[in-house]
């Protein structure tokens, strides 16, 4: 195994580490603290975006999800190019 491609699996693995660690502490802390949920979803069909949000805090959410979603684009077009 060459040493970048040693490097990138150890990059890998600690990403899902910190992504399982993440869960577990949101997870903890729903249980322990009773807390409400937000939540957002966009879903683009050929540039007709679907958006749906639940919760006390959907606007902020979909706001987010909506940022998150234009910047996504914008890189995917800005590496195309």
């Amino acid at each position: 195994m060459t040493s970048v491609s040693g490097v990138a699996l150890k990059l890998f693995f600690l990403g899902f580490f910190l992504m399982f660690a993440g869960v577990l502490v949101l997870l903890v802390a729903a249980l322990l603290g009773g807390a409400s949920v937000s939540g957002a979803a966009i879903v683009v069909v050929w540039f007709i975006p679907v958006v749906v949000g639940v919760g006390p805090y959907a606007f902020f959410a979909v706001l987010i999800a909506a940022i998150l979603t234009i910047v996504a684009f914008v890189v995917f077009v800005w590496m195309r190019k």
